[in-house]
C-alpha cells in the first residue's frame, strides 16, 4: 500500500513539471509582448515553480528508497530538504523581482496600450492563472492525502502564484485604463513582498519537520484510542513519542504487562496493537518496549 501511495505521488510530481512548463511558457510570452515589470515578476515566480516541481520529483525518488545500512530509518526527510530548497529559491526570486522593480521606479517607462501588447499579455497571464488554480487545488488535495511535505510546499507556492496573477491582472487593467504606469513597478514590489512571506513560511514549516516535530494533537489522540482498544491483557501504555517524516511516521511507546505474563503472550498483544495502527496509518513504523507491572506509571493510556 505504501509503495502504491509513493507511486501515485511520484506521478503527480511529474505531472506538476509538465503543467509548470505550460504555465511558464504562457507567462514568459506575456512578459515579452507586454514589456511589463509586473508580468516579468510573475513569470520569474513560475520559473521557481518548475524548478521546485523537479526537485520535489527527485526528492520523492530518494525518499522512496528503502532503509539501508547507512540510513536505517529510511530517506523520507529528503522531501523536507526539497521543501526548504523550494522556499530558498522563492526568496531568491523575490530579491530579483525587487531589484527590477526599483530600477523601473527610478527610470519609469510608459505602458503598452491595452488594445495592444499589454492586453495580450494580460490575457495570456490570466489563462496561465486558470491552469495554475485547477492544478494547485488538485495538488493540495493529493499532498494532504499522501502526507507529502514536498507536494504541499509545491501546492502552496502555486496557490500563491494564482493570487499574484489575479492581483497583477486587476492592477495592470487599472493602470492601462487610468494611464498610471507607476502601478507596474509598484505591483512588482508587492509581489516581491508577498512571495517573501510565503517562502519564509515554507522554510520554517520544513525545518520543523527536520527537527522531528510531533504530529497534530488529533493524530496522537487517535493513536492512544487504537492502543487502548487493542491492548487487552496489558495494563497501560505510556511515554508515547511520535514524529512525521514525509510519507512515513515513527511511533514509540512503553507497554506495561502483568509481571507473570509470558514473552509469547506479550508479543501477541504487541502484534495486535501494531496491526491496528498500521491499518489506519499506512507507513507507520512502531517500536514497543514491553515492561513488567512494577514499571507502571499510572499515566498515559490505561487499559484496565
Amino acid at each position: 500500500m505504501v509503495a502504491q501511495a509513493v507511486g501515485s505521488v511520484f506521478k503527480i510530481a511529474g505531472a506538476s513539471i509538465a503543467v509548470g512548463c505550460l504555465v511558464l511558457g504562457c507567462k514568459m510570452l506575456a512578459a515579452a509582448v507586454s514589456g511589463s515589470t509586473a508580468l516579468f515578476s510573475d513569470a520569474l515566480e513560475s520559473v521557481v515553480n518548475v524548478i521546485s516541481s523537479g526537485m520535489a520529483l527527485y526528492a520523492l525518488y530518494i525518499g522512496a528508497k528503502p532503509a539501508d545500512a547507512t540510513h536505517q530509518y529510511g530517506h523520507a526527510k529528503a522531501e523536507l530538504i526539497s521543501a526548504i530548497a523550494t522556499g530558498a529559491m522563492i526568496l531568491i526570486a523575490a530579491l530579483a523581482i525587487f531589484q527590477r522593480a526599483v530600477f523601473e521606479l527610478l527610470d519609469p517607462r510608459p505602458l503598452m496600450p491595452l488594445v495592444g501588447g499589454l492586453g495580450l499579455g494580460l490575457f495570456l497571464n490570466g489563462l496561465a492563472g486558470v491552469v495554475n488554480l485547477g492544478w494547485a487545488l488538485h495538488l493540495k488535495w493529493v499532498a494532504r492525502r499522501e502526507l507529502s511535505p514536498a507536494l504541499a510546499a509545491d501546492a502552496q507556492h502555486l496557490i500563491s502564484d494564482v493570487l499574484t496573477t489575479l492581483g497583477i491582472v486587476v492592477a495592470l487593467l487599472g493602470a492601462g485604463l487610468l494611464n498610471w504606469p507607476i502601478l507596474d513597478p509598484l505591483v512588482a514590489l508587492a509581489i516581491a513582498g508577498q512571495i517573501t512571506m510565503m517562502g519564509g513560511r515554507t522554510v520554517l514549516a520544513s525545518i520543523s519537520g527536520l527537527l522531528d516535530e510531533a504530529p497534530p494533537p488529533e493524530v496522537t489522540a487517535r493513536v492512544g484510542e487504537l492502543v487502548r482498544d487493542h491492548a487487552s491483557g496489558a495494563i497501560e501504555a505510556h511515554d508515547f513519542r511520535m514524529r512525521q517524516a514525509g510519507v512515513s511516521s515513527f511511533l514509540e511507546f512503553h507497554l506495561v504487562v502483568p509481571g507473570a505474563m509470558s514473552v509469547d503472550a506479550a508479543h501477541v498483544i504487541c502484534d495486535r496493537i501494531e496491526a491496528a495502527l498500521k491499518q489506519e496509518q499506512p507507513g507507520l513504523i512502531v517500536t514497543i518496549h514491553v515492561e513488567p507491572e512494577a514499571k507502571a506509571k499510572h499515566e498515559g493510556v490505561l487499559v484496565r
